[in-house]
């Protein structure tokens, strides 16, 4: 797919490769916002290929050969750069073949210290050994530095990741609108690892406590979680004070956020969780599992911690004893901040330093 953001007769032919057109997710997301904001600073000439390495197994095998096959097509073409995503091993497999075909190559990994590739040390000394074919490395979250096994030779650049342009054009959210009760929200795929039935563990720790609250929970699941899921909630009796709202579009997730006091986030397995700043950037107030990323976010804004040991009390007794009015207040004071940081124009400054920063 050719994305038209050629804006000079000199742009730069940027050749994004990963994601998939089957699986809509953060790395399609990211592609798709970084493409559009580079496009508005000018100078670039965006062609896309998707990998589709996000559940990759030997059924996938062929898609992969026949897309490095296309990858190698592009040494006829005048490339400038190309930037891959990985997201799992086989993308770093492009940046080998890349590299070989002539390419300059740039890596923005889109994981952390949890995701298989960095799990076992045969698997890091893998993912280490490609990495060695990218000219400089693109990182999200200065926390990846700590978390993913990265080879020293090769230099890195810090970029941002892209919040949704609907959060930072809306008016920044009025929290003396929201109910006086607590109103809580989990978004995100609905599993045991995204830390949905500790949610539902909070819920019932609160009703037991008897702080009054409501709470929303959006995203999709498979039949048999989803099944398990409200039989969780039925088992603390809870279906009067939590809706599960299934799969929702971008802008109900937003308008959800802008009433929502709470984020609480016990995911184990996301290494730089987007809704934790898309949920500050809307005064609303995360609380995360003790991951890099997460931290990172929290000390640099605001929003709390819990360890994986005691999540669900931990959460729990911090909603209890402070006030959601402190809470709202928090989130507030930090929302602009958020959205200034994370502008597209400074996104997409940073971006295209770390693409050109080794052709000057």
């Amino acid at each position: 797919m050719l994305l038209d953001l050629d804006q000079s007769e000199r742009a730069m032919h940027l050749l994004v490769i990963g994601g998939s057109p089957d699986h809509l997710g953060g790395v399609e997301a990211f592609c798709e916002r970084s493409g559009i904001a580079l496009g508005r600073l000018g100078g670039y000439k965006i062609t896309y290929l998707a990998s589709g390495n996000a559940f990759m197994n030997f059924s996938r095998l062929p898609k992969l050969l026949a897309g490095l096959r296309h990858l190698w097509s592009y040494r006829q073409k005048q490339v400038d750069c190309v930037w891959v995503q990985y997201a799992s091993l086989p993308d770093l497999i492009y940046a080998a073949i890349a590299k070989l075909a002539g390419f300059h190559v740039v890596v923005t990994p889109h994981l952390g210290s949890n995701w298989r590739s960095q799990e076992s040390r045969l698997l890091r000394l893998i993912s280490k050994t490609l990495l060695r074919f990218a000219d400089r490395i693109a990182l999200i979250s200065p926390t990846q530095e700590l978390e993913i096994a990265l080879p020293r030779s090769v230099p890195r650049s810090p970029i941002r990741n892209f919040l949704p342009s609907g959060i930072l054009e809306s008016p920044v959210v009025d929290t003396s609108t929201r109910p006086r009760e607590l109103q809580l929200v989990h978004s995100g795929r609905l599993s045991e690892g995204k830390g949905t039935f500790l949610f539902v563990e909070v819920c019932a720790l609160l009703k037991k406590a008897g702080t009054p609250f409501f709470a929303r929970i959006t995203g999709a699941a498979d039949e048999q979680t989803m099944e398990q899921l409200h039989g969780a909630i039925a088992h603390h009796a809870l279906e009067d004070q939590i809706a599960v709202m299934g799969r929702v579009t971008e802008e109900q997730l937003f308008e959800l956020l802008r009433g929502s006091d709470v984020l609480v986030h016990l995911s184990r397995i996301d290494s730089y969780p987007l809704i934790v700043l898309e949920s500050l950037a809307n005064s609303v107030f995360p609380v995360c599992m003790e991951l890099a990323g997460a931290r990172d976010m929290t000390e640099t804004y605001d929003g709390a911690i819990v360890t994986v040991a005691d999540a669900a009390h931990e959460t729990a007794e911090l909603l209890t004893t402070h006030p959601v009015s402190d809470l709202r207040r928090r989130a507030a004071n930090v929302s602009k901040a958020v959205r200034t940081d994370y502008s597209w124009d400074n996104c997409a400054r940073a971006l295209d330093e770390a693409l050109r920063a080794d052709m000057r």
